[in-house]
Formats: structure tokens, sequence, C-alpha cells
């Protein structure tokens, strides 16, 4: 799903690089470790991102926030984005 920009907070890019270094660039999940700033890009696979755990944009504090890998990510929200696509095309 794509992020709705307008939900995040201005300094959401500056928020997220803090958790990603918090976490070493690497996966809170799945311990792999991903690619960081200016290194190369080579694969999604390898693109750290941060997840808001209760599913909610606005709430950007650092309990809420994980840095997970994209596959990570993925298989976290899949069940909410489900459900989020199933909301949606059930409005009348």
């Amino acid at each position: 799903m794509p992020m709705e920009r307008e939900r995040y907070p201005k300094n959401w890019e500056q928020i997220a690089f803090e958790i990603k270094e918090a976490a070493g660039w690497k996966c809170e999940k799945c311990g792999k470790q991903c690619r960081k700033p200016g290194e190369p890009f080579d694969t999604h696979r390898n693109t750290l991102t941060v997840a808001h755990m209760n599913h909610i944009p606005e709430d950007v504090s650092k309990s809420n926030l994980k840095a997970l890998c994209a596959p990570c990510h993925l298989r976290y929200d899949a069940k909410h984005h489900a459900e989020t696509r199933k909301k949606r095309r059930d409005k009348p």
C-alpha cells in the first residue's frame, strides 16, 4: 500500500533515519544487515524501512517504531493491508 504522506509528520525522514541508525541498519525482526545511505542499490530486499507497530502513521513514539527490512515489513503489514482493502471494497 502506498504511504499516505499527509498522515506523517513533516520530519518523518529524520525520525526514520534515527530509528534505522539506532538499529545499526539491521532488521529488528530477522537481523538482516541492510543497505546504509550511500551504499549502492542492489535489491529492495536489502532496504531498511520503519514500521508503525500499531499501523497509525501519526504515532511516531519510539515504542511504536521498528526498523524492518522490506520483506519483514511487508509480512508484518499483510493482514492489516488485507483488512484495509476489504473495508474500502465494502464501503457504500
